[in-house]
């Protein structure tokens, strides 16, 4: 029997399965490298044809990855998508050295643990800074595959849950404005009322309209009238209306309320999740669990896992600013809360946008230290970018000391009114600019 079947659709060339005789794999053409294999004769096969230098590696010899190949060249400060034509003589001798160091290492069994971005190896072509524990490695290495397949899992049924709660309730508000717009006609209902009680002598049996001349204004009303009833039930029949939309008035007010408030909270958790688009580190996955774990205690979401024991919470966005202060962001309305009513102290300056949903910004300032107008339009432009108005050219944008912005009784996470602001205008595409250019210095450090 064998531990795994490999049909002939698979594998054309050596099919494995139970009850069929076994076959060798086929033999290796490629050569075998060689410590001993002269630099000439190496240079002559790799040279033979004008093919990408990495490509034309792989095809003469085997026991190499493509991983491997990409470190040895990169370290000989060649591009290995470049043409083996492409070479200068002066080249050739230097990735020569880092193919024989290689040789060397697997030779002397000297294994070195090297990740780069998803990949990894167990045989380094450079020993030194770049070895890690092949145990501790390994299980960051997978763990952080888990938690990136976690996350996008997690990611797209936040989004697709706080989406479709969205579309129900601009539903929902829909219906209430309508409702609202119908109990605007209150009025005119009880004015025809008022016009048929006057002009009762003006009414005659079988009329499906009747036209008055308003006593007020002067002007002629033409009123509809059901012409089986007579004046005095059609007034009446008007002032029953007149009051069932003034009743609908009143409740329907608190109710649209209520409705755009939950609508502006939502669109405040989709602000949160735009950000948090892709897995970077663990502190991404952290900060989306917190929002899933809002939604689970609002009531939006329901779940079979256990409450999560956690305390403390994830880490905000810090950025340094131009002047040399801290800009601290949060990623959700948990840290959002965190920042500004347990953060912050009485030398910060609280920033959000103007009635548009995103993220607290606090700009950190040492004691007697006076943001010059670079600075404030800095954290400015981040709170745009950080808001659901990051892809307009410009967001109005409000600061004010932390001490001026307070949470109402009973307000969801993240909400909050403030007073004492002053209004700036930011721009997100600034923000996304420097973001990008301090993303990739750290990643060059």
């Amino acid at each position: 029997t064998t531990a795994q079947q490999i049909s002939g659709d698979r594998s054309s060339v050596r099919p494995v399965q139970t009850g069929q005789p076994y076959e060798f794999p086929p033999a290796l053409t490629k050569t075998a490298p060689s410590l001993t294999e002269p630099f000439e004769r190496w240079q002559e096969r790799i040279a033979l044809l004008p093919k990408p230098l990495k490509k034309q590696i792989l095809e003469n010899y085997r026991g190499v990855s493509p991983i491997l190949l990409e470190g040895m060249i990169g370290a000989a400060q060649l591009n290995p998508d470049q043409t083996t034509d492409s070479l200068t003589p002066d080249d050739w001798p230097v990735l020569f050295q880092q193919w024989q160091q290689w040789l060397v290492y697997l030779e002397q069994r000297q294994f070195c643990f090297t990740a780069q971005a998803d990949q990894y190896q167990v045989i380094s072509w450079q020993q030194g800074e770049n070895c890690r524990p092949l145990q501790a490695t390994l299980n960051h290495y997978y763990q952080s595959r888990l938690n990136q397949q976690q996350f996008q899992q997690l990611h797209h049924q936040l989004n697709q849950k706080v989406s479709g709660l969205l579309e129900k309730l601009h539903q929902k508000a829909r219906l209430f404005q309508n409702r609202l717009t119908e109990s605007t006609e209150a009025d005119q209902y009880r004015q025809w009322g008022d016009l048929m009680m006057t002009y009762l002598h003006e009414w005659q049996p079988g009329l499906m309209e009747i036209a008055l001349t308003d006593f007020i204004s002067g002007e002629v009303v033409k009123i509809p009238l059901q012409p089986d009833k007579n004046a005095v039930q059609n007034a009446q029949a008007f002032y029953k209306q007149h009051q069932k939309l003034k009743r609908a008035n009143q409740i329907v007010q608190p109710l649209l309320a209520e409705v755009e408030a939950e609508i502006h909270y939502l669109e405040q958790i989709e602000a949160s999740l735009g950000p948090i688009a892709s897995y970077q580190k663990t502190t991404d996955l952290e900060a989306l669990q917190e929002i899933q774990t809002e939604l689970i205690q609002g009531g939006y979401l329901k779940t079979n896992r256990e409450p999560s024991t956690k305390k403390e919470l994830s880490q905000p966005h810090i950025y340094n600013t131009p002047g040399g202060a801290e800009l601290w962001i949060g990623r959700n309305n948990q840290q959002n809360d965190h920042l500004t009513f347990r953060v912050a102290n009485d030398y910060d300056l609280w920033f959000h946008s103007q009635e548009i949903p995103g993220s607290h910004v606090l700009l950190r300032l040492e004691p007697g230290t006076v943001p010059d107008e670079a600075e404030l339009q800095w954290a400015a432009d981040f709170a745009a970018y950080y808001s659901r108005a990051s892809q307009s050219e410009q967001v109005p944008i409000v600061y004010t000391k932390p001490k001026h912005v307070y949470k109402p009784k009973g307000a969801k996470p993240g909400m909050c009114i403030y007073k004492q602001e002053t209004i700036l205008w930011g721009h997100p595409q600034r923000a996304k600019q420097a973001i990008a250019k301090l993303r990739d210095q750290t990643q060059e450090k």
